[in-house]
């Protein structure tokens, strides 16, 4: 007789096996051949859980209690593990995040780059799992300060973070404090550590610019002496406003640092950053004679280190003040025949004349625009590196460049973002 079929109804409860992680933040498991992402599995969980949503040919279900644990699941270090939003793979070893992320990144490039068995590297690790963020962007409302709880806006207080430098951590009281005295409405803070330099910068997002009695009271405050912020900043929809010094400056490279000022990007892991850049200069083999181009170069994270390999090298980005600090990192450190160029890559690349030994291209998590792609194609410079932090429109992008004769060699992960689903990937395809 026919066993009649289990109840899979929103509210519903029953007991998984986790299979596999998936890319973000939920574990796969299955009910009677239908796909179930559980946010906080393990895979090798037994779980109770309940049905939350069907989409017809998937369900999302939570946990309500691991019946037998995975041996690859371990006890989070933060209280607020599983409500925040920060941090869904601080249950897992840290191996299995590893091995999680190179995965990803080959499925991308089979499922969506078209390729059979790509050839993607182990993981390179973060040489830090635990006080490796340099910066930390909270939200702040209702008197909270803190991270948004997992598919949702309510924010989650956070008193403390681990994943963030100690003098980052040691930022949050001073930042919830200024936060709290403005009237201008805040949204957002930024703490980000100053890197060679003392102290931390706090950068604020208000919706609208900061009334006068504020602008008395960021004063006040840097005047203070029991806190350790340096600089403030606030910003808007085209506005900005600095007090005291938001310099911060990191390095990446022997003997090498970038300085940037006025809330620049720059990467969220130091150490890592540095593998992640001794990782772009392997593969886009700098030297001597040897012109690379750099689009979406930023304020020069890969460009001095690739000057200092004796590569001639123009530096495309569309950001001011990258540009500007860009140019200073150079003339501090006297290497010629280097040049930033503030622009858009779409209109340099149909515009630019000469040749180029390789390219080198670090766009947003969006991917290349078409422009771009398609500019890259016709140029066929014989060699591309793509430095990606989305396994997806990186993917998509290789895929793009194919039909002008670009061929993948190799895929490296970088893990820029331990406890997270996020990967760095450092791409190199070669043009014949």
């Amino acid at each position: 007789m026919r066993s009649s079929a289990m109840d899979i109804r929103p509210g519903a409860t029953t007991e998984v096996t986790i299979e596999a992680l998936a890319y973000g933040p939920q574990a796969i498991a299955r009910i009677e051949g239908r796909v179930v992402f559980v946010e906080g599995g393990a895979p090798g969980d037994r779980a109770r859980v309940e049905i939350l949503r069907d989409h017809g040919s998937w369900l999302e279900a939570r946990i309500l209690d691991v019946v037998s644990p995975a041996a690859v699941r371990v006890p989070p270090e933060c209280p607020l593990a599983g409500l925040c939003g920060g941090c869904p793979w601080q249950h897992l070893e840290y191996s299995l995040q590893l091995k999680a992320k190179q995965q990803a990144v080959a499925d991308a490039l089979e499922r969506i780059g078209g390729f059979s068995s790509p050839p993607v590297a182990a993981t390179i690790p973060s040489p830090q799992t635990f006080g490796y963020r340099n910066r930390l962007k909270l939200r702040w409302g209702n008197g909270r300060l803190g991270f948004y709880r997992a598919r949702s806006h309510q924010i989650v207080e956070v008193a403390d973070c681990p994943v963030a430098e100690d003098r980052v951590r040691r930022a949050l009281p001073a930042a919830r404090a200024l936060a709290a005295s403005l009237a201008t409405r805040v949204t957002r803070v930024e703490i980000a550590s100053r890197g060679a330099l003392p102290g931390v910068v706090l950068a604020i997002n208000s919706e609208g610019r900061p009334r006068p009695a504020d602008r008395e009271r960021v004063k006040a405050f840097l005047t203070r002496n029991d806190h350790e912020t340096r600089g403030v900043l606030m910003w808007g929809r085209g506005w900005k406003r600095q007090w005291g010094d938001t310099r911060r400056r990191h390095p990446v490279g022997p003997g090498l640092e970038v300085e940037t000022a006025g809330g620049a990007f720059g990467q969220v892991n130091t150490r890592a950053n540095l593998a992640l850049v001794a990782e772009v200069v392997r593969q886009t083999s700098p030297r001597p004679g040897r012109r690379v181009l750099e689009l979406y170069a930023g304020a020069g994270n890969f460009t001095l280190p690739l000057a200092a390999a004796g590569a001639e090298v123009v530096a495309v980005e569309a950001d001011a003040d990258a540009v500007e600090a860009g140019q200073a990192c150079l003339a501090h450190y006297g290497f010629e025949g280097i040049r930033f160029v503030r622009d858009r890559a779409e209109r340099f690349l149909t515009s630019q004349a000469g040749s180029f030994d390789a390219v080198l291209l670090n766009p947003p998590r969006s991917g290349a625009s078409r422009e771009v792609i398609d500019a890259l194609g016709r140029l066929r410079i014989p060699r591309l590196v793509y430095v990606s932090c989305n396994p997806a429109t990186l993917a998509r992008d290789v895929r793009l460049l194919a039909p002008a004769g670009y061929r993948l060699e190799q895929a490296v992960p970088v893990d820029m973002f331990p406890h997270t689903y996020h990967v760095e990937v450092v791409c190199g395809l070669t043009c014949s």
